[in-house]
């Protein structure tokens, strides 16, 4: 699909600037960027690459409109929402070709319930009492086991999981190898043995909701986990059992969410963070990458713990210099107190 600047324009609600019947077939990067390709800038950093590239049309601010020779414009705000828009538009985004199909392979239990437009790829076992909204798509090898509900409109990829009564908004997007309401790492010592303590809660997750590739989310031991309206998920992520994350929260690769902790809305977690069991972070809370949450985070901010990278001679100087610290704060306390 194709469109000329000005409808692209039009479609996008953006002002344009240069031939209002240029077609515009595609979108690239600058670096990749041919004739016909839609690319776009943030800020001042690339204009050198999008003055070199081979793109037609480029959305940009309109603060940096006059900077740049030869192309034709878009102004927005925001550039790249506008380009993720444009994707759309211009019906770039890759669609099923089965729309609306079961196929023969797959095994769905005489009580499951599936909406209009349904499509159901190859081996999919979906159980007892199942509800499926329409125009949902679940991929190959997905497991959907009893009394789960997915709503409308998901796009659930292949080798997906759900467990037993999770629930699951509209609009969702499950990538491979997600797994949603497996069993919270419940335990009880007794007499130096360890009791598995039964996890009898489930998984609600909103709409909007984005999880990504090999993400686990434990389901609760008594209450429900929660994963509120539009929080967006990366890879390889563990949400344990009873964590409640607020909506729009967006949280990356590896990151691991210990019991019962409650995550505000708003908040960004960068890869590799870990937050304990039972904490609170307040909304609008941005954790920087590898830091350790020990304690509740109660107002809005940018947080972060652990040592940068370092060259390795001088990290091992640095580290062993941290076995003197405590020696060299009673010092300073005590020359505080005697004036010597």
């Amino acid at each position: 699909m194709s469109l000329n600047l000005q409808q692209l324009a039009r479609v996008l609600e953006l002002d344009y600037r240069g031939d209002a019947g240029l077609e515009i077939n595609g979108v690239a990067s600058p670096k990749s960027a041919q004739s016909g390709e839609l690319c776009f800038i943030q800020d001042r950093n690339l204009l050198d690459d999008i003055n070199a590239s081979h793109c037609s049309v480029v959305i940009l601010p309109a603060a940096l409109a006059g900077e740049l020779d030869d192309k034709s414009l878009l102004l927005s705000e925001n550039p790249q929402y506008s380009f993720v828009q444009a994707i759309k538009a211009l019906g770039i985004e890759s669609t099923s070709d089965a729309a609306g199909s079961v196929h023969p392979s797959a095994v769905i239990a005489d009580s499951a319930s599936l909406g209009s437009g349904v499509t159901i790829g190859a081996l999919v076992v979906i159980g007892d009492d199942v509800k499926v909204g329409a125009g949902t798509s679940i991929g190959a090898g997905s497991i959907i086991e009893n009394a789960a509900v997915i709503g409308s409109q998901c796009l659930l990829h292949s080798r997906v999981t759900l467990g037993p009564s999770v629930i699951l908004g509209d609009r969702c997007i499950l990538h491979s190898g997600a797994v949603i309401g497996s069993d919270g790492f419940g335990l009880v010592m007794h007499q130096q043995r360890w009791e598995k303590m039964p996890q009898l809660g489930s998984v609600y997750i909103g709409d909007d909701v984005e999880i990504g590739a090999n993400t686990t989310v434990d389901r609760g031991a008594l209450d429900d986990t929660i994963i509120e309206q539009g929080c967006k998920l990366d890879n390889q992520i563990q949400v344990a059992h009873n964590v409640h994350i607020g909506a729009h929260t967006a949280i990356a690769a590896c990151v691991g969410i210990a019991g019962s902790a409650i995550i505000g809305r708003h908040c960004k977690i960068s890869g590799a963070s870990v937050v304990l069991g039972h904490l609170t972070v307040a909304d609008n809370v941005t954790i920087t990458a590898m830091s350790l949450v020990t304690k509740d985070i109660r107002d809005p901010g940018v947080y972060s713990s652990g040592t940068p990278l370092l060259e390795n001679s001088l990290w091992h100087r640095c580290n062993a210099r941290y076995k003197s610290l405590d020696k060299l704060a009673q010092t300073v306390a005590k020359l505080d107190k005697t004036g010597k």
